[in-house]
């Protein structure tokens, strides 16, 4: 069975997205960004996580506001949003980005930390 989901450079596993959390949370310049509702971010998120709410009318100028310098880590619920919101950050002029392949969902199926 073929996979219709597509990939793009930016996406990364839940492992890998694992091992850059640890080894950069303590990193004053990498960000981990939930782009899901704040309902969902409540419901459960990745530890230090900061939230913005992708479907929010003030998305994009929230998303201008960041530091364009800094590492991020983006993530929703399925990788849907988080792609969409990585292709915006990448026309502000963002470059160290990284969206979570499968989003939350993924994550927590393979087991890892959520609060």
């Amino acid at each position: 069975m073929f996979n219709l989901r597509r990939t793009n450079k930016n996406d990364i596993k839940s492992h890998d997205a694992h091992q850059l959390i640890i080894k950069t949370l303590s990193n004053v310049n990498f960000v981990i960004l939930d782009v899901k509702s704040p309902e969902e971010y409540s419901e459960a998120h990745i530890d230090k996580a900061e939230n913005i709410d992708y479907n929010s009318s003030s998305f994009k100028a929230e998303v201008e506001k960041m530091d364009k310098n800094k590492k991020y880590l983006v993530y929703c619920r399925s990788g849907h949003r988080s792609s969409k919101a990585v292709k915006i950050m990448i026309k502000l002029g963002f470059t160290d980005l990284h969206s979570l392949n499968g989003g939350i969902r993924k994550w927590k199926k393979e087991s890892f930390p959520l609060v």
